[in-house]
């Protein structure tokens, strides 16, 4: 998978819980800071996000919020890069 195809996969999974949570739709970019950017996207659901990834993915990794790496917001692009530093090459 290549990091823009991670990226559109992050945005749609990310506007898919913002719309299923009744909030308003916004423009996501890959310089989007969903859990800082996006209005009442929080915490809760990163960890969504990242649930639902890992599923797609079939991955199991240690960490349980995707979006935030060491108390920081991250864009798409930053948790796109730091997902795919996590799934071996092939």
């Amino acid at each position: 998978m290549t990091q823009v195809e991670m990226e559109k996969m992050l945005i749609d999974v990310v506007c898919k819980i913002q719309e299923l949570s009744g909030r308003e739709k916004v423009v996501v970019t890959p310089g989007t800071r969903p859990v800082l950017d996006m209005p009442g996207f929080d915490s809760l659901n990163g960890v969504e996000v990242t649930v639902d990834i890992f599923d797609r993915l079939k991955l199991d990794l240690n960490f349980n919020n995707l979006l935030v790496d060491d108390g920081k917001a991250l864009t798409v692009t930053q948790a796109a890069t730091r997902l795919l530093s996590c799934i071996p090459k092939q």
